[in-house]
């Protein structure tokens, strides 16, 4: 079967979740990647939670087994001349590369964005870095944590008497990877049309801050800030509400009169105009979530968002990951995929397919790679290095660390 990326080839110096993420992504649509490792350690997040404890300490990680399907392993130290020769061998056969080191990191082991492009003039090379590879935080750490503050997410998320509140999980950083990968194929695509490389320079943060579109227009056109949410709130503006089991979220629109929550529940008090509009509603709270709660006590989330559907109604149940496992929508689709690992004696199911593509479809054709595992695959069969090349390689590496 063909890939929409077959051909391409991509090598992976970053480490982390951002990078890892984008690499992954092209090489589930068949890019050829090959990722370059730190020797003994390896990218960073072989020792992110979750960890099945009893595998080798480098194989541990079930989210780097996520992130880096679909990709084979060397181990290099890019600070040693001796990985030299291998990387000008590895750049020359690569379409895109993708890295996330700290700006300058690169250039100052020799491998600066305009030697990469000497070695190989129509490559792409996509950096990822909180800030970006210039402006005065350039230089600056961050988290999760950080960007997603520094970002303006944080600023209207919550309520307007508390903090604050960060979205959960790493966000930015998948935000970034998605950014980075469409990114790399829009600049793969120029350089092959015009046989000019190009620098993609990913700023986590901008990725970000450019999410806050409905934020920016209030400001530039209406010179008012969005606050978060209000203390006392409609319930139909998405506030959960408790189900006999799971939670439920309800939202006017969608097409159905807000009179056919009275067939929805069988209560004609939703007929009741005092009920109508969001200006009403927010003047009896109390009232209209008791009502809602009333409605819902004896019923799943599953069963009123159902039910629900079939009237065009707007309501959400708040699924868990177990929910979202077992969703008969999601498997119809086929979204997720079985991972076997031998390094950790599992079968995982991981969501493995973002879009659908009827021709050139993805696939997990391999899983994540074991440290420096295609080694002799990578640097006697692909770049055809010497046994004495490499036992070099391989002594001068060891003593690096």
């Amino acid at each position: 079967m063909q890939h929409a990326l077959q051909g391409v080839r991509v090598l992976d110096l970053s480490h982390g979740i951002a990078g890892p993420f984008a690499a992954r992504l092209l090489g589930d649509y068949g890019a050829d990647v090959i990722k370059v490792e730190q020797p003994g350690k390896g990218d960073f997040a072989r020792y992110l939670a979750p960890l099945k404890t009893d595998a080798a300490t480098t194989e541990q990680s079930l989210l780097f087994q996520y992130l880096n399907w679909n990709k084979r392993s060397v181990a290099l130290d890019l600070r040693l001349a001796s990985s030299r020769p291998v990387m000008l061998k590895l750049i020359e056969q690569s379409d895109i590369v993708i890295e996330s080191f700290k700006p300058g990191r690169l250039e100052s082991w020799g491998y600066s964005v305009d030697q990469l492009l000497e070695w190989n003039p129509t490559l792409v090379v996509t950096s990822i870095t909180n800030f970006g590879q210039t402006g005065p935080y350039s230089q600056y750490r961050a988290s999760d944590l950080t960007l997603q503050a520094m970002s303006g997410i944080m600023a209207i998320s919550g309520r307007v008497d508390r903090e604050p509140l960060k979205h959960g999980l790493s966000q930015s950083f998948y935000c970034a990877g998605l950014t980075a990968a469409y990114a790399s194929i829009m600049a793969f695509a120029a350089a092959q049309a015009d046989q000019f490389g190009e620098h993609v320079d990913v700023s986590i943060h901008e990725c970000l801050a450019s999410e806050l579109v409905l934020n920016q227009s209030y400001y530039g056109f209406l010179g008012a800030v969005q606050g978060r949410r209000a203390i006392v709130q409609d319930p139909f503006a998405g506030e959960p509400i408790a189900a006999r089991k799971g939670f439920l979220a309800f939202q006017t629109g969608g097409g159905a009169p807000f009179e056919t929550l009275a067939e929805l529940f069988g209560r004609p008090e939703f007929r009741d105009p005092k009920f109508a509009s969001p200006p009403q509603r927010e003047k009896r709270v109390p009232e209209v979530r008791a009502l809602l709660e009333a409605c819902v006590q004896d019923r799943d989330a599953k069963e009123v968002f159902l039910a629900g559907a079939t009237k065009r109604l707007l309501i959400g149940m708040v699924q868990s990951a177990d929910d979202l496992l077992s969703c008969e929508h999601l498997n119809e689709r086929q979204a997720f995929a079985e991972v076997a690992h031998p390094a950790t004696n599992t079968h995982l199911q991981f969501p493995a397919e973002l879009t659908k593509l009827s021709v050139t479809p993805t696939k997990v054709r391999r899983r994540s790679p074991m440290l420096d595992e295609h080694r002799h695959e990578i640097l006697v069969t692909q770049l055809g290095l010497s046994t004495t090349e490499l036992a070099s390689l391989d002594v001068t590496t060891e003593a690096g660390h």
